[in-house]
């Protein structure tokens, strides 16, 4: 039986590996013989991560394992855009912005978390 997990992108892509390895152990979870069903989002300085032109030269190779959900496979936080001035229109194509609570809702669903 399939899980729903859940994957939070907490740090900003710049000086770290984390943002390639959650999207590797992301796309382990979609590719094996269970049905799991994968919410990635982009919270606090992790939106960064989301921004048009942030090198994706590394984890290109992993989103291809991500179903697009109406043309969008990734979710950003709404009020962490807010809180580090960036503006909506900055986000690379295959984000959509949800709210904290919608977020919120959906980690209490889920029957794993996981924060990078």
């Amino acid at each position: 039986m399939g899980k729903k997990v859940f994957v939070a992108f907490l740090r900003s892509p710049v000086g770290s590996v984390y943002y390639v390895e959650g999207l590797r152990v992301a796309a382990g979870a979609l590719s094996g013989d269970e049905d799991h069903s994968v919410t990635v989002a982009y919270i606090g300085k992790g939106v960064r991560c989301a921004l048009k032109g942030v090198d994706r030269s590394y984890s290109v190779k992993f989103l291809e394992f991500f179903p697009e959900e109406a043309g969008k496979r990734f979710l950003v936080e709404k009020e962490s855009l807010l809180e580090e001035g960036i503006d909506e229109r900055d986000l690379g194509e295959d984000f959509a912005v949800a709210s904290r609570d919608e977020l919120r809702r959906m980690m209490l669903e889920a029957d794993l978390c996981m924060s990078f």
